[in-house]
């Protein structure tokens, strides 16, 4: 079998690994359902994946997929008591609930429900503390309180259309979750969950009145099992919600695009393959008259393949450049890096650049996975960042730098490993030339990118230059690159203090790019991440140990 045609086995595999969890076909119209989150329209399947991650950090549940888990939820609320859907990561806050439990898991509703009282009075308690000053334990308190209310809220969505049940008709009181009935289609629109338009009874459109009857009655037939009946009725509610809409306010090409991309999952797809493009490579150094490099780089450009029509399909979703939120740099980065490896593996370099990408691809989607745990990664954008035009210059142009410094630092540990196990050869010195390049691409991007920010400052606070902390890391990886380039010219360093600078770049980047975040303060600070400045501190920890080692092998071996 041909090595193209197993690649293309592989592929049409991988998407498949998600659909032996998923939901049956007839919840394909509950898919497809419209809600307003956030600014923002989705389908129900987004909906859907956001919360599931967000309460378990998972995108399945014990099989299922998250529109059939969902559908549970709302349908069927009785049935989900006993899931293990939360994730608690603290067991310091189930002893301050009164509960027992050791060690980081999941667990239901019905087992949390004992101390919800306590865990109410400790998430408002903590919530009126300052946010810098708050430890893990209350962050994790606040955020098992909030997804535990939203679960509730879930609970009695559909409470009107199961008999026996009393339905709230304060407005003010009834769940809005999910929003599905849209109120207008003025710019200031309005969604209402089924409770709250339930809840307005007569005071509604007639239209809106006939909307509400069929989600009752496709809450009663998916109770009964009842297929058809659920698929009409919801078809039957879909269709009454765009004929009372203007034309385009519900775009269904988008949102079917937007299923699309979620039952694929590129990103995830990419990374299992960048995984195992590096496992290929590291095998071929061990078995090389198996040749897996050629297989290690067909792997990597699959695996690129998958990661830029995640990068499309997102764009063309929001209608946005591709780089958006902090999410999305990590993703753009990984794309960037393969970009770059690619284009190495074919041009001499073969391992080196099938190295660096599959490095980075990795590297960077896994990050990126941990960071869409925290809801929407399509959500909409601060007031001050929403312009197409900056986002495709300035902050993409920044984010190639940051790719091209991560690149050279990459291919600076390798320059130095060499160096350490065949002193003063050719190797070391013929590796350092694409580090060398790599370096250059990373400051040219940095500068002008960082310039376009200057002039996008200028037009949004009347400043050029503010000394803003994200401003200031920029500065400095053109500083540190700059340094780098002129002891080079200089004659001051070789290839080896070159490759320690790239690793440094490295550590510069890293703070520029997020640790800044972490900082909370700043114009610049959109993507706070509480909690992540264990692992930013290790990896510096991990580089900085890494270099004074290897330098101080390296000196020991040249004069030895």
């Amino acid at each position: 079998m041909s090595k193209i045609t197993i690649l293309a086995l592989l592929a049409f595999w991988l998407p498949g690994l998600e659909g032996q969890a998923a939901a049956p076909l007839r919840l394909e119209p509950f898919r497809r359902l419209a809600v307003l989150e956030q600014g923002r329209k989705k389908p129900m399947d987004t909906f859907a994946r956001n919360l599931l991650k967000q309460f378990s950090g998972r995108s399945t549940l014990d099989g299922m997929d998250a529109c059939t888990w969902l559908a549970r939820v709302l349908f069927t609320p009785q049935e989900t008591l006993a899931d293990k859907l939360f994730l608690v990561n603290q067991p310091d806050v189930l002893a301050a609930m009164g509960l027992e439990g050791e060690g980081r898991g999941r667990f239901s509703f019905a087992q949390l429900h004992p101390g919800l009282g306590r865990l109410q009075q400790l998430a408002f308690q903590y919530a009126d503390q300052d946010e810098s000053s708050r430890g893990r334990v209350e962050n994790e308190s606040i955020r098992l309180f909030y997804n535990v209310s939203a679960y509730y809220r879930l609970l009695s969505a559909f409470s009107f259309a199961r008999p026996g049940e009393a339905a709230s008709r304060d407005p003010r009181s009834a769940p809005e979750l999910p929003a599905l009935l849209p109120f207008s289609d003025k710019p200031d629109e309005q969604w209402l969950g089924p409770a709250q338009a339930f809840a307005r009874g007569s005071s509604l459109p007639a239209a809106m009145q006939k909307e509400i009857s069929l989600l009752a009655k496709a809450a009663q037939a998916y109770e009964k099992a009842s297929e058809n009946d659920f698929a009409r009725a919801l078809d039957a509610f879909s269709r009454s919600v765009q004929n009372r809409l203007q034309p385009g306010t519900i775009d269904a090409n988008q949102l079917s695009l937007e299923i699309f991309y979620n039952r694929l999952d590129p990103f995830s797809k990419a990374e299992l393959i960048y995984g195992l493009a590096l496992l290929l490579l590291i095998l071929s150094l061990a078995v090389p008259r198996f040749r897996l490099e050629r297989w290690a780089k067909l792997c990597l450009l699959l695996g690129f393949l998958f990661h830029t029509f995640g990068l499309t399909a997102r764009m063309l979703i929001m209608n946005r450049p591709p780089v958006t939120n902090l999410y999305e740099t990590f993703v753009f980065v990984a794309w960037a890096g393969v970009v770059m490896g690619l284009l190495m593996a074919w041009w001499q370099k073969q391992a080196l650049g099938i190295l660096a990408g599959a490095i980075t691809g990795l590297a960077f989607l896994v990050i990126a996975g941990r960071y869409s745990l925290d809801g929407d990664t399509m959500g909409m954008l601060a007031a001050v960042l929403d312009s197409n035009l900056w986002l495709a210059t300035h902050v993409v142009t920044i984010s190639l730098g940051y790719a091209g410094c991560v690149v050279a630092g990459i291919i600076g540990h390798v320059v130095i490993v060499q160096e350490l196990l065949t002193p003063r050869s050719a190797a070391a010195a013929s590796t350092a030339r694409p580090m060398y390049a790599a370096l250059a691409f990373g400051l040219a991007f940095t500068c002008i990118g960082t310039v376009m920010g200057g002039i996008w400052a200028d037009q949004s606070w009347g400043r050029f230059w503010g000394w803003d902390p994200k401003e200031n890391g920029a500065l400095l990886i053109i500083i540190c690159c700059a340094i780098l380039f002129h002891a080079r010219l200089a004659g001051w360093i070789g290839h080896i203090g070159l490759a320690a600078g790239s690793i440094g770049a490295i550590i510069a980047v890293v703070m520029a790019w997020f640790g800044v975040n972490l900082l909370g303060v700043g114009l610049h600070a959109y993507g706070f991440t509480s909690g992540a400045a264990r692992g930013l501190l290790a990896f510096v920890g991990a580089e900085i140990l890494f270099l004074a080692v290897a330098i101080s092998l390296v000196h020991k071996k040249s004069h030895g």
